[in-house]
């Protein structure tokens, strides 16, 4: 049997155990503690490196001379580039030097002119390298990311195969040729009352979620051959002065068109409106196509003027569609394709 003291000596040894566990355990601790006091310490001087290249490339941005605001744009590329959690910051500050007032024809400093259009030019292409996913270097691409250039000026736009969540242009002005082929807005979407002094091309461009065209001028061709409308899409009181095309679009949402004009030919050849389509007050000036067009639901053309070739061959009408008080060149229309549909009474 253990004796009194070999207990002893047994105790004192746990005792002993104890105290080296607990040692060790307060040692692993104040380890930890030091790297996380260390690794925090990295952080906080890297954010710091991160805001003072940030601040420098900022004040570079206002600076008189074009070639320093050209040092500060690619600056905040670089930073950009190598912290993805500043790239949305970094894209609005981007932005908001597109948005800031600019005269591309101003006449007064021709040179200081052309100086501001060679930074703006330089801006653009800085977003559009970083926003097409597509491409061989994918570590280029900028994901997830907002876009508010309302009201900017832009010069040659191309945004082609690039891939945006929400996305304002309202009331901007596009100068030049746009083009937008291909572009992915899976978002909301804004254009209201922009005006597009060139060609804009949105072939095959897909919008995910609602889309505002309101009071949107198309001062040349506005092509929307084989886009895609998710959600609701508004034209309301859009201008077309030049030639429309909207062949094979998909309108998969509720698309409005009230008191739209078309200066040019208005093509929605092959077009599929999937939800209900309202037309009230447009105005085709000139001939209008909605040959082999689908209307699976409402569509009402209410007020409508028609005017040149109206051809609504081989369209598909549901019984929802209506047209009142519709005229072609001053006189009162109706489809007569719609007439024959066997679903048609007279009363209708």
């Amino acid at each position: 049997m253990l004796g009194a003291g070999g207990f002893i000596a047994l105790l004192l040894a746990a005792r002993r155990q104890q105290t080296a566990e607990h040692d060790l355990a307060t040692k692993r601790n104040d380890l930890l503690l030091r790297e996380q006091a260390n690794e925090d310490a990295r952080h906080d001087a890297a954010e710091r490196r991160i805001s003072d290249r940030y601040l420098k490339a900022a004040e570079q941005l206002g600076a008189e001379k074009a070639p320093v605001r050209l040092a500060g744009l690619y600056a905040l590329e670089r930073l950009a580039q190598d912290n993805p959690a500043h790239r949305q910051t970094i894209v609005n500050v981007i932005s908001a030097y597109l948005r800031m007032p600019y005269d591309p024809v101003a006449e007064d400093d021709r040179r200081a002119c052309l100086e501001e259009r060679e930074v703006r030019v330089t801006a653009q292409q800085i977003l559009t390298g970083h926003l097409a996913p597509a491409g061989a270097d994918r570590d280029r691409y900028w994901a997830d990311l907002d876009l508010d250039l309302g009201g900017a000026v832009l010069i040659d736009l191309k945004f082609h195969d690039c891939s945006l969540r929400n996305a304002n242009f309202a009331r901007a002005r596009f100068v030049g040729q746009t083009s937008l082929l291909g572009i992915r807005f899976r978002g909301s979407t804004r254009f209201d009352e922009a005006v597009f002094e060139g060609e804009a091309w949105f072939a095959e461009a897909e919008f995910s979620d609602s889309t505002r065209f309101d009071g949107v001028t198309f001062l040349a061709d506005a092509r929307f051959d084989e886009a895609t409308f998710f959600g609701a899409t508004v034209f309301r009181c859009a201008r077309f002065r030049g030639d429309a095309r909207f062949g094979k679009t998909q309108f998969a949402g509720k698309v409005i068109f009230s008191e739209a004009a078309f200066g040019g030919r208005a093509d929605f050849a092959r077009a599929t409106f999937a939800d209900a389509a309202y037309l009230p007050g447009v105005d085709f000036g000139r001939d209008a196509r909605f040959v082999e067009v689908t209307f699976a639901r409402d569509g009402w053309f209410l007020n409508v003027e028609f005017s040149g070739n109206t051809d609504f061959g081989n369209v598909t009408f549901s019984e929802d569609v209506r047209f009142v008080g519709c005229t072609l060149d001053g006189i009162a229309y109706t489809p007569p394709e719609w007439k024959e549909r066997p679903e048609y009474d007279e009363f209708d």
